[in-house]
């Protein structure tokens, strides 16, 4: 297992005071600013309608802690994170960002690991090898690594920068009430308390999080719900269920209802959609093609008439209607005409589950100087340039064959560096003309987070071949294929594909075509 690493900078993590709300509790407050698009740029709302922060942003998020998440609008667009007046408090400087939750948010900056923050923008700690982190929950915070064979593992951190729970998962959720569902190697998910113990063997297919002492949980393709003990309260049976306080809204056979913590029915099973009451007296439900609003005795409250429909907002709800947003008030009266293009997916998904679609970020942080380190101009992998074929074939104990009609030979091939680099390694210029080699190629491919990274890292490579020595042309950087010079030894990089060929004098053709050293 891959040791995690943290960098501490920037403020004292022991002088963090804490705040929490919104997702960061149990119950769905009221929005007060919601985030709504006229046109292709957010802009933020009140509860009458009015305008209190203009169009600016291209995504939005509702506020958090006294602060939302937004996205800038310009060619190049960053995040950053505004209050109430839609002032930024945090500039507008990171590639990706989550939503504060306990007074902590994760922030990329390119290339880049995960940084936590607090609300004044101060650098708390950094996961300098974290692939994945999400959002603080219960005082922790989910971060998975990669170990030496690839597989992504998953463990947990405390708001002081340390491991609390050793990466050890294959996939983990959130700590709810103290405790957290994770899966294990052969996909079954159980629960852990605090300490990284199973309370709760792993034996389900899926899990949800505890809420009131009670999960959702799901084997064999059906839900139903457990207690912290892992005994079961109501049976699998249910093609889905979700917690909805004292009830649970449920699907079965494709259609919704509620049912009580005992399993028995509600408000039948009739619905083709519905969200959960949570807080409020009546919810919104789809019958046929149309959204309207029942109460909990499952009678009309209002008729299905909408094109979409969402949880109460206090005594407004959001709706949808020809392909306009606004908001009713409890009686179906508009209070806000439809009339915006869209409504932030983050309200939505906050309205129906006190979550965000901002909890998690991937790191940025590629590692150039693996690269550099792994690509040895000087040893050549333990070959040089005035050896002949034979000699280089017993460096490989003979393993590589000499093939008269071709020019290039490989002598390693896909050396791994780290899961986003390998190189190939090879002898040039020994045909059935030439006892070569005249030359050697390295060869570097870049995946995954490297895609895209080719200039980062030539910049690096050339770097230290400038401190090693070498000569490098001024104007390197606006060609494609360059060379550098030292004590005889050319190097030609081709920018484009990045091969770097080592040797001795200028390309040249073979009679067979074949490119060479002269």
């Amino acid at each position: 297992m891959k040791k995690v690493s943290l960098i501490f900078m920037g403020a004292a993590v022991s002088a963090l005071v804490l705040t929490s709300c919104g997702g960061g509790s149990d119950k769905i407050e009221v929005v007060s600013l919601i985030p709504v698009k006229s046109g292709k740029e957010y802009q933020y709302i009140n509860t009458d309608g009015k305008i209190e922060i203009n169009p600016q942003f291209s995504e939005a998020t509702i506020l958090r802690d006294g602060l939302a998440l937004v996205k800038t609008s310009s060619e190049e667009p960053k995040w950053g994170f505004i209050d109430n007046k839609g002032a930024f408090v945090i500039n507008a400087q990171y590639s990706n960002a989550t939503v504060f939750n306990e007074g902590i948010a994760w922030v990329i900056q390119e290339n880049s690991a995960p940084t936590a923050i607090n609300t004044k923008g101060e650098i708390l700690f950094t996961l300098q090898e974290a692939e994945q982190v999400k959002v603080f929950r219960n005082g922790l915070a989910a971060f998975s690594v990669l170990n030496d064979e690839g597989e992504e593992k998953w463990g947990f951190v405390n708001k002081d920068g340390s491991v609390a729970i050793n990466p050890q998962f294959k996939a983990a959720s959130n700590f709810r009430e103290d405790l957290c569902g994770v899966s294990n190697d052969e996909n079954k998910w159980g629960f852990i308390n605090k300490d990284g113990t199973y309370v709760v063997n792993p034996q389900f297919d899926a899990v949800n999080e505890f809420k009131g002492g009670k999960c959702v949980v799901t084997l064999d393709q059906k839900a139903g719900a457990i207690d912290k003990s892992g005994t079961y309260t109501i049976n699998p049976q249910f093609k889905s269920m979700q917690i909805d306080g004292d009830l649970f809204l449920i699907n079965q056979d494709g259609k919704y209802g509620w049912c009580d913590k005992d399993g028995k029915m509600v408000i039948n099973p009739q619905f083709d959609k519905a969200f959960p009451f949570l807080q409020n007296k009546i919810t919104a439900v789809k019958s046929g093609k149309s959204f309207g609003y029942i109460g909990k005795d499952g009678k009309i409250a209002i008729n299905p008439q909408y094109d979409d429909a969402y949880p109460y907002n206090g005594d407004l709800a959001l709706i949808s209607s020809s392909n306009k947003y606004g908001f009713i008030d409890k009686d179906g009266k508009w209070i806000i005409n439809p009339q915006y293009d869209a409504v932030s997916n983050d309200y939505k998904t906050y309205k129906q589950t006190g979550k965000s679609d901002y909890e998690t970020v991937t790191t940025d942080y590629f590692n150039v100087n693996a690269i550099v380190e792994a690509l040895d101009f000087e040893k050549l992998e333990g070959v040089n340039l005035d050896m002949e074929w034979y000699e280089v074939a017993a460096v490989y104990e003979g393993s590589i064959s000499r093939n008269q009609y071709t020019s290039k030979h490989t002598l390693k091939d896909y050396q791994k560096i780290n899961n986003d680099a390998n190189y190939s390694f090879r002898a040039d210029g020994a045909t059935r003309y030439y006892d070569g080699p005249i030359s050697y190629t390295y060869q570097l491919s870049l995946t995954g987070r490297g895609s895209g990274k080719e200039e980062v890292v030539l910049k690096k490579i050339v770097e230290k071949l400038i401190q090693a020595g070498y000569e490098v042309s001024k104007d390197w950087e606006d060609n494609n294929v360059f060379t550098i010079n030292k004590d005889n030894i050319e190097i030609s990089v081709n920018k484009r594909r990045l091969e770097f060929t080592i040797g001795h004098g200028e390309w040249g053709y073979d009679q067979e075509g074949n490119d060479y050293y002269d």
